[in-house]
């Protein structure tokens, strides 16, 4: 079988909770003596896929087969180092515990998520929409056509007064803002969209951009400004306004931030009971001397 380095790694997963009674989950995939990989390795590792991506993962026979190559050599290189006794070496041995201890804590958490019982919090959203209403606004687009002098071919103070003349030829006039800039925007788009780009969200835009049509108002032409493409001369064609959403439309984002707030508190509680638990005892002495500390008279490096 080819080797496929990039797929060693854990197959560490929660999957095994299901598949633990499928008569499916011990099937063979490969063997070699008494060493084995079954399909609940699989599995287990398709558990660390996104659950929206899987079904795509498994149409792809080669990446199935790669999957297995690679989680199959892992199996094989850690019995290696199983038989030359690694496993018993101390440091190992608790990492090796580590990571079981990572997956057991991964899979309580999974439960605690699993046995949540949330409650109606229609109401609560209610509540928190009207109280918090600010949050809850769509920004309005913005509509702008752009002439963009770069300098690729040109100096900053060369770049910078091309720009300015071509925006005295547009203020002017004298010149139509589209078709100028098709003609002489060094934007690859010109051809396309004649320097239009159409309504759109702020966010769209360069954060050097949205600062440089901040105060535009409809019609107003800007002076020239730079980002990291190059000078803007810039016409806003239409700002529309902020608009407040309706409850309706957050509704669901808002029960979904509440219930993720209770789930974080209900798994915060297990931590909480573990650290007071009475049957802890801190063994201070040990632990401080993990700290380095530099010897009597020793002075630091520099």
């Amino acid at each position: 079988m080819r080797k496929v380095l990039a797929a060693m790694f854990a197959a560490f997963s929660l999957c095994g909770l299901a598949w633990g009674a499928d008569p499916q989950a011990d099937a063979p995939l490969v063997t070699n003596g008494d060493v084995g990989l079954k399909r609940i390795d699989f599995e287990a590792y398709m558990d660390r896929v996104p659950e929206k991506l899987r079904d795509e993962f498994r149409a792809d026979s080669e990446r199935v087969k790669k999957t297995v190559d690679g989680l199959w050599v892992q199996r094989m290189v850690a019995e290696r180092a199983r038989k030359a006794g690694l496993a018993q070496d101390p440091v190992i041995a608790s990492k090796m515990r580590q990571a079981q201890d990572a997956v057991l804590v991964e899979a309580l958490m999974l439960q605690v998520e699993k046995d949540m019982k949330y409650p109606d919090l229609l109401a609560r959203a209610r509540e928190i929409y009207q109280t918090r209403s600010a949050d809850y606004k769509a920004e309005g687009r913005v509509h702008v056509e752009h002439i963009l002098v770069d300098m690729k071919c040109r100096t900053h103070d060369a770049a910078l007064k091309r720009a300015q003349e071509i925006r005295a030829e547009v203020a002017s006039g004298r010149k139509d803002f589209k078709a100028y800039a098709k003609e002489v925007s060094d934007d690859p788009s010109r051809d396309k969209n004649s320097g239009d780009l159409g309504p759109q969200l702020p966010g769209f835009f360069d954060e050097q951009f949205r600062k440089g049509i901040a105060t535009l108002k409809p019609g107003e032409i800007s002076e020239p400004f730079e980002t990291r493409f190059g000078f803007h001369v810039v016409r806003l064609v239409k700002r529309e306004p902020d608009r407040q959403k309706t409850f309706e439309e957050v509704r669901e984002d808002i029960i979904a931030a509440e219930k993720r707030k209770l789930l974080d508190e209900a798994r915060a509680q297990v931590v909480t009971a573990v650290r007071a638990d009475p049957g802890n005892y801190l063994h201070l002495e040990n632990v401080e001397a993990l700290t380095n500390r530099p010897a009597p008279g020793a002075t630091k490096p520099n």
